[in-house]
């Protein structure tokens, strides 16, 4: 009898502690997104690199390249439901220098909303040919909530070769109102295939921009890349894509608000750090990264991978990361069903409010060509 009583409190004991603990690589811990095929729209049949915004009317505004050299836009009035007839936010133009002439294109598309209802707009300038027209940041406003837009204003110049370039703008505005612009920048390492994250501000909404660029961070013989920034608390985080070692990965750089990088963030400091929970391989591709701070104070991260596919990072897919920190992104979902054969890259997110996001993509994986997809993800919570 003794040792049957013996045998019980064993087993009780196991299962308060089983009910304890829980291994961190279970998918059914935490947050999860819960995928809702039913909403797919495709909002472009062609296109690359969508962003989209909400804006102070509600509506929902996204820009994207149309593979031509363009960017366009389209508005919903609908929570994206329907999708307006697109227009031309930016067209590509022709830049002649001496007796040399070169095709512009314009790319990497990112929006804003500000306080005031204004948008604006930032891309990255890429020539056709080397050494002509200098590869550059651009931005655009509107005041009319994207009917129309105002003329470019050309905010930082590289170099007008392909290896010194400038690339993937994206804004933060801080809660003093101060506007960031984020972008990769190779311009400051012309002797080597080095990138850093640099970084302008504008005191009055982005209508004039400081001259010197600041360092935010750089990891030296490598390639930090893609930045996109949010706010928590009194600090500034920045995803990144890091090739530390291998393929790249999605890092997390940040700092404080008050003195916002006021020293860059390099190789070994506390303040870089990886975004995922759980270790990739080396030979894994996870780049171009994204990330949101939800209403509700949840973080979601985006980024593209070739994780259970093959090693040709043009044919890796989008993942979608949850944590409850900017940090130990877990549970990982793809929103898009894509063949091995297809692709979902140069993604982006956005909150919806009520709990739930919206995923985007360029994707092929329901047609022959690229194109703009939408899918609503709602967040669920499995504690």
């Amino acid at each position: 009898m003794k040792r049957l009583l013996s045998v019980i409190v064993l087993i009780i004991t196991s299962i308060s502690l089983f009910a304890i603990w829980q291994p961190k690589n279970n998918k059914t811990s935490g947050f999860n997104v819960l995928w809702d095929k039913e909403t797919l729209v495709c909002i472009s049949e062609e296109g690359c690199y969508p962003r989209m915004e909400r804006l102070c009317d509600k509506s929902l505004i996204v820009v994207y390249e149309n593979l031509k050299g363009d960017v366009l836009a389209k508005k919903s009035f609908d929570e994206g439901l329907t999708w307006s007839k697109a227009i031309t936010v930016y067209s590509h133009f022709e830049y002649k220098k001496a007796n040399k002439t070169t095709k512009v294109r314009i790319a990497n598309p990112e929006l804003i909303s500000l306080p005031n209802g204004d948008i604006l707009f930032a891309c990255n300038l890429r020539p056709d040919k080397e050494e002509i027209f200098p590869y550059s940041i651009s931005i655009k406003r509107s005041t009319d909530k994207g009917d129309s837009w105002n003329d470019p204003n050309v905010v930082y110049e590289a170099d007008s070769r392909f290896k010194n370039g400038c690339w993937e703008p994206s804004f933060l505005l801080l809660p003093d109102g101060t506007l960031h612009l984020y972008f990769a920048n190779e311009n400051p390492y012309k002797d080597s295939d080095d990138q850093e994250i640099s970084m302008i501000s504008s005191k009055d909404y982005g209508k004039t921009w400081t001259s010197e660029i600041t360092k935010v961070c750089y990891r030296y013989k490598h390639r930090d890349g893609m930045p996109v920034a949010i706010i928590d608390k009194d600090e500034i985080f920045v995803i990144i894509e890091d090739n530390v070692v291998g393929q790249f990965k999605p890092y997390i750089v940040n700092g404080s608000v008050k003195n916002a990088w006021e020293k860059p963030v390099l190789s070994n400091s506390r303040n870089r750090y990886s975004a995922l929970e759980e270790s990739l391989p080396d030979t894994v591709y996870a780049g171009a990264p994204y990330i949101i701070r939800m209403d509700n104070g949840l973080f979601i991260i985006s980024y593209q991978t070739t994780e259970g596919r093959n090693s040709n990072w043009e044919l890796s897919t989008m993942e979608v990361a949850i944590s409850d920190s900017p940090g130990n992104f877990k549970n990982p979902s793809r929103p898009f069903d894509v063949p091995l054969s297809k692709e979902a890259k140069w993604n982006s997110l956005t909150d919806l409010g009520n709990n739930k996001i919206a995923a985007l993509s360029s994707t092929n994986f329901n047609s022959k060509t690229i194109g703009v997809w939408l899918i609503k993800g709602e967040i669920m919570n499995n504690l």
